[in-house]
């Protein structure tokens, strides 16, 4: 019985992931995850009472599988450069399929009237995924792989905008403003050692 209670639990969460990234959080209902997976409100509402409840468990799960596939991408043995491509493979994996943003994205986008209690879960994500890449820029830093102008936790900034934005474009504009953009980015990171060897020789 706890078993099938738990896998309930997981269809629920996982159906919502799906309706965020489609329609936003504030866009959908118990109602319509009700009718999708064929049980009642109240079976919902066991579950997660409130709303807010669900979208606490929508930022867990999201962390969860930042957990897997940044530990994924640390224990590959490549450069920093492929563990950035990994990064970005990773995140288009989760985001792909029809008028599909990340997830994180699109509760980002709804930060003003998501309720009080997702807030906190929501920055510690960002958070999360900042420092991350923030960690794997340092590191190519550190083994001259990488060098850009300005510091470190700029630059993971501007790379995560760079990546979350160029998806959005892509909805309208296709995957290849997404290429372009990212080619842009590894450039910007690689471009002056690059220039510094032309140099040397």
């Amino acid at each position: 019985m706890q078993v099938r209670l738990k896998n309930r639990k997981e269809q629920i969460i996982k159906l919502a992931l799906e309706l965020i990234q489609t329609k936003g959080f504030d866009s959908f209902s118990y109602q319509d995850l009700a009718h999708e997976l064929g049980i009642t409100k109240a079976s919902i509402h066991h579950h997660f009472p409130k709303k807010e409840d669900l979208g606490v468990a929508l930022c867990q799960a999201i962390q969860s599988w930042h957990e897997l596939e940044f530990a994924r991408v640390r224990s590959y043995s490549g450069t920093t450069v492929e563990k950035l491509e990994l990064y970005i493979s990773s995140l288009l994996s989760y985001a792909c399929g029809k008028n599909k943003v990340c997830p994180l994205s699109s509760l980002q986008a709804d930060i003003t009237s998501l309720p009080q209690s997702m807030q906190p879960a929501l920055k510690k994500l960002d958070d999360h995924e900042l420092n991350f890449i923030t960690e794997l820029l340092e590191q190519g830093r550190i083994n001259n792989e990488l060098n850009f102008v300005g510091s470190v936790r700029d630059q993971a900034i501007v790379f995560v905008l760079a990546c979350k934005g160029a998806l959005q474009y892509s909805r309208i504009h296709g995957s290849d403003i997404f290429e372009s953009a990212m080619q842009q980015m590894k450039l910007t990171l690689v471009n002056e050692i690059s220039a510094n060897n032309k140099l040397a020789d």
